[in-house]
């Protein structure tokens, strides 16, 4: 078995539909391939991929910026989940960002999101907020949640 992490993009086109069939079985309201076309193209985001046996298997997006990460979007294939290739991306992000003396990651999460919300507890984050009715499909609010990397010394690469 053998597993990479894509981070460059000049083949997007072979990767689009297996990245629109994660998200659309992921989240009530998925992205589209112009959405992540537009993140393809913003100079502050990243597009990470976990392909293993050549297929693209799990994906995480976020925006690196001043001193922080916001985390936009990270989904596992239905048949690779509870694997640990989600803990797997949230970790390399850690790592990446104390490398880049990042202050702190951010993201937002919906609280019946259990499976998110754990691993996110789980990597260190923390509720520091909320938005109120943030999600459009079902008015939910979203948790705001914080990683703090002040003083973290970067971990070696995990691998899988």
């Amino acid at each position: 078995m053998h597993c990479s992490l894509k981070k460059e993009w000049d083949d997007f086109p072979v990767y689009a539909d297996q990245i629109l069939d994660i998200e659309k079985s992921s989240f009530p309201v998925p992205w589209s391939l112009k959405a992540f076309e537009g993140e393809l193209q913003n100079s502050i985001s990243n597009l990470w991929a976990l392909i293993l046996d050549k297929k693209l298997v799990a994906y995480i997006c976020f925006w690196m910026f001043d001193e922080e990460i916001h985390l936009l979007n990270i989904a596992v294939h239905p048949e690779y989940r509870c694997r640990g290739y989600g803990k797997y991306l949230i970790d390399h992000l850690i790592r990446i960002g104390a490398e880049n003396s990042i202050s702190s990651i951010w993201l937002e999460v919906r609280p019946s999101n259990r499976p998110a919300l754990n691993m996110y507890l789980q990597s260190g984050f923390v509720q520091v907020g909320s938005r109120k009715h943030y999600y459009s499909d079902s008015g939910e609010d979203a948790l705001i949640m914080e990683l703090s990397l002040a003083g973290q010394i970067p971990d070696k690469d995990q691998s899988l």
